[in-house]
């Protein structure tokens, strides 16, 4: 089952870190690198998406930045191993929400056997870029996010009690969340998160590339190291972990805007009813799940005629994967063409106004249900790309972890 430890985190000196922050590498667009950049000049996106400068390749002079940083104590790091409780509060469609958890060293494990269940296919190109950062810093800088069964909302509780104590320090980002971080150091609350965590999986909810990286750069370190130990720090992975009981939790569908194939009115004919547009967002709730097309000013809901023609067109697949919207728009609606030919985007609208500009088509999905996601998870299959979007992002530069130190 799933092994964490408490780790010696890396840390921002100042209380207010907004200036510091960034989101993932994943979702930073060319516009918001730049302004992260002209926020401070050590603003954390300078070595998550770093540049090359003095002659050095961007890689080294991002561990050129990080050591240089830590030399000032821009950076400190904690004399004590410490588990981190992290929560976020955000509006959701106008509903106020918190979301809390906590940050850990994550024992890796083979991403495609264990306890950490992931459940979206990743690419090679991400994982090359993510192993050459890691391999020059030496760290964790940006976690994943990691989803556990908390039943009797022990953690859940935890959290609660202990935000209503002073943070070390907090950030408001450019989308108005406040994120705020703990710590946790004493025996008596690591020991009893491990141990329930010990007899619990993990489900990855975001940074599937992250964790593969990890995972490889494991086993390249273990090869390699002479005094190889199964504390050494980077055998484990830096990792925010949620109930899945939290009621902060929030999924966002992402829409797909794309060139319509040639044969797309025929397979909607063939496989699909045609229903107004008005009856996508009731029919969302259900199962399968509808998808929502718009071309040209015209919007329809689309369900399909009959389950069988899911079972056919997915016979690897388990049910909760076939009655996923994207499962269906990508299996049977527009199944010939590959991820990278869509364009992929968060809200309606901008779906529909870039779908405009283009003479392209926005197809809209519903979000996935939590629960699809563990199941798909528990049977091993990976969800097409893009198929669960966590809201708000966890922000990077909260706590860094080093693959330097031992979790001990």
């Amino acid at each position: 089952m799933a092994k964490i430890k408490p780790f010696h985190g890396i840390r921002y000196n100042d209380g207010d870190i907004s200036k510091f922050i960034c989101p993932p590498y994943d979702i930073i667009s060319a516009s918001e690198k730049d302004n992260l950049m002209k926020a401070s000049r050590e603003n954390l996106v300078r070595i998550e998406l770093p540049e090359a400068v003095g002659g050095a390749n961007k890689y080294q002079s991002a561990a050129r930045l990080f050591n240089d940083w830590r030399g000032k104590n821009v950076l400190t790091e904690d004399k004590t191993p410490a588990l981190y409780f992290y929560e976020q509060a955000f509006a959701d469609k106008g509903r106020k929400m918190t979301r809390r958890g906590f940050f850990a060293a994550l024992r890796l494990e083979n991403p495609h056997k264990g306890s950490i269940k992931p459940h979206e296919k990743t690419l090679s190109k991400p994982k090359e870029d993510r192993l050459k950062l890691i391999r020059a810093v030496r760290a964790n800088i940006s976690p994943i996010f990691g989803l556990f069964n908390d039943p009797a909302k022990r953690v859940v509780k935890l959290a609660g009690n202990i935000s209503k104590t002073k943070p070390l320090s907090f950030a408001k980002d450019k989308d108005g969340v406040t994120h705020k971080l703990w710590k946790a150091d004493d025996a008596r609350t690591i020991s009893s998160i491990a141990g329930m965590l010990d007899k619990l999986q993990i489900f990855i909810a975001d940074g599937h590339h992250r964790y593969e990286t990890a995972w490889n750069y494991s086993l390249e370190r273990k090869k390699k190291d002479k005094n190889f130990s199964q504390a050494a720090g980077y055998n484990y992975v830096l990792i925010f972990v949620c109930p899945v009981q939290d009621p902060g939790l929030s999924i966002w569908p992402t829409h797909r805007v794309v060139a319509l194939p040639d044969d797309f009115e025929e397979r909607i004919a063939q496989y699909f009813n045609v229903l107004p547009a008005k009856k996508f967002a009731t029919l969302s709730h259900g199962s399968p799940q509808p998808l929502l097309v718009y071309y040209k000013g015209r919007s329809r809901t689309l369900t399909v005629k009959n389950s069988k023609l899911l079972s056919a067109a997915m016979p690897d697949k388990c049910a909760a994967y076939r009655n996923l919207g994207v499962s269906i728009l990508h299996s049977l609606l527009i199944p010939a063409l590959a991820a990278d030919q869509f364009t992929y985007v968060k809200s309606e609208k901008e779906a529909r106004s870039l779908a405009d500009k283009r003479n392209h088509a926005a197809i809209m999905v519903p979000s996935t249900p939590i629960e699809a996601m563990k199941e798909i998870a528990l049977a091993g299959q990976a969800m097409p790309q893009k198929s669960t979007y966590f809201y708000p992002k966890v922000a990077t530069g909260m706590v860094i972890h080093s693959l330097k130190k031992s979790n001990v």
